[in-house]
């Protein structure tokens, strides 16, 4: 595995913690409250950074330009995160005259609550919509009614397969491997394994889910004992762990894909028993209860996950798309990984909170768009 979060860290030059709303998600949609916590950076705002002139920095036009975000799923603390990251830099685009207004819808994780987030933002004529999606297949048909219908589609985290849309993605499936090779080198390639799927019908789930079977494949005595769904939740991921795990008497790791760190370890302190190897998830939570687990026993492991702040990568590029960049169809995302030495800068973190790059539209344009566009 390589070390990549000295690389990450050199080009972002700061890392913030983006504040969690405590809202919850309506069955169907609903608009993110108006006073949701802008993120937390101690930098200069993203906005006053993309409004300078000075500097190299990127001016920005004033511009009449409504955008929408439709999200699909808001029962995670990771997508919580992520439309807070997204109103934060939403909310001062508008201030600054760079848009006229956003507006953000949130579903239950259903396709046909986002089909009509979608149709929803049609009707009312918005010229952007970033979408996370619930499905990378099942809302082509509406993207097509966008797209004809001039509406400028960005599909971000998890992304979707009509190539009318823009898509900002993660490479989930080398996610998957990276952290597969790893509790393979750990544990001898040999074991038993408990496999939780993240959110349920998402292309991030079903990527990194073929990330760590390709490592599986190649360590035949990596054994599966048993699957569990814990939908990218650390109380779901508890409280599946917990049916389990008296009926397992060896667990040497879990593949897990993140928000569910936290519950996975309580589960196994619970029912008494000593923890495995836990993928961390870069969370507040997992990350206190690993450098305790560090300092007190000698405990190792790496936390790997997707910023949630890439909800503001996704407003920066829907708003230079409208403006008239020029920004590839094809543009990819950055994970963010800890090793051991590296928790002891995040103890401050606050509770519900994630370690995410705070990205400005510099950054988006210099570090996304631009070497998306090169690679073509």
């Amino acid at each position: 595995m390589k070390k990549v979060l000295s690389l990450v860290l050199a080009t972002l030059l700061a890392l913030s913690v983006t504040a969690c709303s405590g809202g919850s998600a309506t069955s169907e949609s609903s608009k993110a409250p108006e006073s949701a916590p802008a993120s937390v950076a101690p930098q200069t705002s993203q906005v006053s950074q993309a409004a300078s002139s000075t500097d190299g920095t990127i001016e920005i036009p004033q511009g009449k330009w409504v955008i929408g975000l439709s999200n699909s799923y808001y029962g995670n603390t990771w997508r919580k995160q992520m439309v807070d990251s997204f109103e934060s830099v939403a909310k001062k685009a508008k201030e600054a005259g760079y848009i006229s207004d956003y507006e953000i819808q949130n579903g239950d994780g259903t396709v046909n609550a986002q089909i009509a987030q979608i149709n929803s933002f049609i009707l009312k004529g918005v010229n952007a919509i970033c979408i996370n999606a619930a499905s990378s297949t099942a809302l082509n048909s509406v993207i097509d009614k966008a797209t004809k219908a001039g509406i400028k589609v960005i599909a971000f985290d998890s992304i979707v397969t009509n190539e009318s849309a823009y898509t900002m993605d993660y490479d989930f499936v080398k996610y998957g491997e990276e952290c597969g090779t790893y509790i393979s080198d750990k544990i001898g390639g040999k074991g038993n394994i408990i496999m939780v799927r993240g959110v349920s019908g998402s292309a991030p789930d079903q990527q990194m889910y073929q990330g760590f079977m390709n490592v599986v494949k190649k360590n035949p005595e990596l054994k599966i004992a048993a699957t569990v769904v814990g939908e990218a939740s650390a109380t779901k991921a508890q409280e599946e762990f917990s049916k389990i795990l008296p009926s397992i008497t060896s667990v040497d790791a879990t593949f897990n894909q993140g928000g569910d760190s936290y519950g996975i370890a309580q589960a196994f302190e619970q029912a008494g028993r000593k923890a495995p190897i836990i993928v961390g998830d870069n969370s507040s939570e997992f990350n206190n209860w690993w450098r305790t687990q560090r300092d007190t026993n000698g405990y190792d492991t790496i936390g790997m996950r997707a910023a949630p702040s890439c909800g503001s990568a996704a407003f920066w590029t829907a708003l230079n798309i409208v403006n008239g960049t020029e920004v590839p169809k094809k543009m990819m995302l950055k994970l963010v990984t800890l090793h051991n030495e590296d928790l002891d800068q995040y103890k401050d973190m606050k509770p519900g909170t994630i370690v995410a790059p705070d990205f400005t539209n510099d950054f988006v344009v210099k570090e996304i768009i631009e070497p998306a566009k090169a690679k073509q």
